[in-house]
């Protein structure tokens, strides 16, 4: 999108004064009132979803055309994973729409997962799906305009992904969950975003990067959306490596051809920024003349950044106000590639309601999982400050599904409750019994980072059995982040302090000398960059899919890193060892 000063603020005034407060009576305060009759907004949901999947081979063979109460419903249907659904995803993959849903229903795409574990698997996205999935979105929409109307009017950088990934023996398209609403967004909204939609087809990683930071420096910007943070912290990267041929292309209008662009979307490219942008550019060029570096800040003071701040993947996060400046940030909710499941309401949490009134939602407690025959709890019977393994029925034809999600209860938004993600259920660590979580690293190294005065945008912290050695763990991180050795043990050891405390058998493990001290692993700086286009392309998933992991159980982990050296942390950094 071309900024126009004089459109943005005829757009922003109306959307202030006419279409927002109709939005937000329609879209907000619905699902408000909502919430205050939450329980209800279930089991009405419950019914329906069961109705609509009775005339379907799934239905059938399940006998969901039996269930009457919440009882029948789950002596009728099994709590299961992907693998039970499979078969039946199979068949509406091969033309069987029936196989899931009632005749007629209509498939836009399928969705292919972002792989966290194990290889991307695909679901279909029907239009009775789809409508409650986007109500959700409206609702977080409406609400973050309500509460940053400046914005409205301005460019949005919304990181997307290509629409076709491939097609399903019957034809259908494959797409990530990001192309699917970029694909089916309000076409007024659709004129607002700041990248040309050939962006999204580049798939070298650099190139990538400084597209988006090329056309985002345009103009300004109202809202910043994506998923994941790190791709925020790519950006910042980008326009610090290449400032002086960021400068020089908006000067002359052009994209330096040292970056890997196909022919078609390079002329593409090449036209949507023809025109120079001098003024800018000297701006630009003073700054970097001043300060010896380019900065997001430097750049945009945008309302409202959008991205994960919870979970195992939102530690990134914390780095974007340095990058950025002081901008509100909200969470996006937890979205998975089968639907959303909270409605952030607030800026700078990492919790949301609830989506109450888009998939039935059931929950089993931590402790119970593995149980042969858990508890299983509604909605309103979670208590504040306990965690559940999160189950839930779609329009999408899931049934009971088990995504493997850890979340906690934090509290209550009428009969809806509010929750946080904590993260996947596995994601844990266990050497001598200590089982590490990944929530539980994160905590310890974002306690650690104050300790020791430093940050990391991404780190890994991977177990290790050494020959003839205490098996331990090393905490990986990129040598541009932790040019002071002496610094990154601090922060190291503050983390094995705060484990210990924190995790009692690993705190026995430690004193026992069970497990050694944990090591400080530097990689070469741009390794973590390396590594996830090597998984992009292995899965054929989109960069703003990849979900990096703080803790991993791979023993071979660090065989695919560049080694710069390693350091114990019990010992002095003069005797670290180099690769």
């Amino acid at each position: 999108m071309s900024y126009r000063p004089v459109r943005s603020w005829i757009a922003n005034r109306i959307a202030r004064h006419c279409v927002l407060p109709i939005m937000y009576r329609r879209q907000v305060m619905a699902f408000e009132n909502r919430c205050q009759n939450a329980r209800r907004v279930q089991l009405d949901l419950l019914s329906r979803i069961v109705r609509f999947g009775a005339d379907s081979a799934f239905g059938t063979d399940f006998g969901l055309n039996r269930i009457r109460t919440v009882a029948d419903f789950r002596n009728q249907l099994p709590i299961a994973g992907y693998d039970h659904f499979a078969p039946y995803i199979h068949r509406v993959a091969n033309g069987e729409t029936t196989a899931m849903f009632p005749p007629g229903e209509r498939i836009l795409t399928f969705i292919q997962t972002s792989a966290t574990t194990g290889n991307p698997k695909i679901f279909p996205a029907n239009k009775s799906w789809f409508r409650l999935y986007q109500r959700g979105w409206d609702v977080w929409g409406v609400k973050a305009f309500i509460d940053h109307p400046e914005m409205f009017g301005l460019p949005i950088l919304q990181l997307g992904s290509v629409w076709k990934l491939g097609e399903t023996p019957a034809g259908h398209n494959i797409a990530v969950s990001s192309a699917m609403i970029e694909r089916y967004q309000s076409p007024f909204i659709k004129k607002h975003y700041a990248l040309p939609p050939e962006v999204a087809m580049l798939k070298d990683s650099e190139a990538r990067g400084y597209a988006v930071a090329r056309f985002a420096a345009m103009g300004p910007i109202g809202l910043m959306s994506t998923v994941t943070p790190s791709w925020f912290l790519r950006i910042a990267e980008c326009i610090r490596q290449f400032s002086q041929e960021l400068i020089r292309d908006l000067y002359q209008g052009t994209i330096d051809p040292k970056f890997s662009i196909p022919p078609d979307p390079r002329r593409a490219l090449e036209w949507k920024g023809r025109k120079p942008l001098k003024k800018r550019a000297r701006e630009l060029e003073q700054i970097l003349n001043k300060n010896g570096t380019l900065l997001p800040r430097d750049m945009w003071t945008p309302s409202l950044i959008s991205c994960w701040l919870g979970g195992t993947v939102g530690h990134a996060s914390k780095q974007i106000p340095g990058l950025f400046g002081d901008v509100p940030m909200r969470d996006q909710g937890l979205l998975t590639s089968e639907g959303r499941h909270t409605v952030p309401m607030e800026d700078g949490i990492p919790q949301g309601v609830l989506a109450i009134d888009a998939n039935y939602y059931e929950f089993i407690p931590v402790d119970e999982t593995g149980s042969v025959d858990p508890v299983v709890l509604e909605m309103h019977e979670l208590e504040v400050g306990r965690c559940y393994r999160l189950i839930f029925s779609t329009m999408g034809g899931l049934y009971r599904y088990d995504i493997g999600d850890i979340v906690q209860c934090v509290g209550y938004r009428g009969e809806a409750p509010v929750i946080e993600f904590l993260q996947k259920d596995g994601s844990y660590c266990d050497l001598e019994g200590e089982k590490l979580s990944a929530h539980t690293v994160c905590d310890a190294v974002a306690h650690a980072e104050r300790v020791a005065g430093m940050s990391l945008a991404c780190f890994t912290l991977a177990p290790l059995r050494p020959t003839g050695e205490l098996p331990r763990y090393a905490l990986v991180v990129e040598q541009r982040e932790a040019p002071d050795v002496n610094r990154a043990l601090a922060l190291v050891r503050a983390m094995d302090d705060e484990l210990r405390r924190t995790v009692l058998v690993y705190g026995a493990t430690r004193l026992n000398r069970i497990l050694g001290s944990p090591l400080l692993v530097r990689i070469a700086s741009g390794e973590w960059q390396r590594l996830i286009s090597r998984e992009v392309t292995s899965r054929g998933a989109s960069d703003t899919q990849y979900k990096h992991k703080p803790l991993v159980s791979d023993l071979s982990f660090l065989d695919r890193l560049k080694i710069v050296d390693s350091t114990d942390s019990s010992t002095q950094s003069s005797d670290r060892r180099a690769a």
